[in-house]
């Protein structure tokens, strides 16, 4: 006769009970949770081919979402920063005042290079999936965030902790006027009349005077990675 372990649960009491059975002999133990549990992970068989557990490694400062697939890794930051060197065409704004900021982009697994990157505008406060999003008041963005490089060139990140400087970098393209719409701005001005309005103001002045809600969320725009 084959021996036989039975586990019995007691939900009203909540008893274990190991209960085993060797040839007409039968032996019964009561048994904590955490020793089950424990019995349970070292039952496991591991194969020695199995995949190795995934590892996200050091991510750059502020990261609020990760995306992994085979070809690349995805990632949302949020820019804590209010102040950033703009330019439009040829004219330079340094240590210009912006609002909340939140940056979407890709990094290649093998290559390390950058794609698919994405600029958000956010309420000012700490983010949250429910924080609610504005048209970007700036041009090179379209209505879902994509952020048109033009001819510039993109760097690559062979450890994705680096690409923490990637949003200073990618506000300092060089602006056009490529899909500015002066109806993104509560004032209606034009690129460089607004540039020159907000030139001396403080962050702040962005959501009592300038932004305009797009109807997303942040986690609309995590969704998109």
């Amino acid at each position: 006769m084959e021996d036989r372990v039975s586990i019995h649960f007691s939900v009203e009491d909540g008893i274990i009970e190991v209960e085993q059975k060797k040839g007409p002999l039968i032996s019964r133990k009561e048994i904590s949770r955490d020793q089950l549990l424990n019995c349970f992970r070292k039952s496991v068989y591991i194969r020695e081919d199995a995949p190795p557990v995934l590892s996200s490694g050091f991510l750059p400062l502020n990261t609020l979402a990760v995306r992994q697939t085979k070809k690349s890794i995805s990632v949302v930051v949020w820019y804590p920063r209010l102040r950033a060197d703009l330019s439009l065409y040829k004219t330079q704004y340094p240590d210009f005042p912006i609002p909340r900021l939140v940056f979407g982009f890709s990094v290649g697994a093998a290559d390390g290079a950058v794609s698919a990157c994405r600029i958000g505008v956010i309420a000012d406060e700490t983010p949250t999936p429910d924080t609610i999003m504005y048209h970007y008041p700036f041009s090179n963005v379209d209505s879902s965030g994509s952020l048109c490089i033009g001819a510039n060139t993109l760097p690559k990140y062979k450890e994705l902790r680096k690409a923490a400087g990637l949003p200073a970098l990618l506000l300092s393209i060089p602006n056009n006027f490529d899909r500015f719409d002066p109806s993104d701005n509560q004032l209606g001005l034009d690129y460089r009349e607004l540039m020159q309005h907000l030139k001396d103001k403080e962050p702040a002045y962005y959501y009592t005077d300038i932004l305009i809600p797009n109807g997303q969320t942040l986690a609309n725009f995590i969704q998109c990675m």
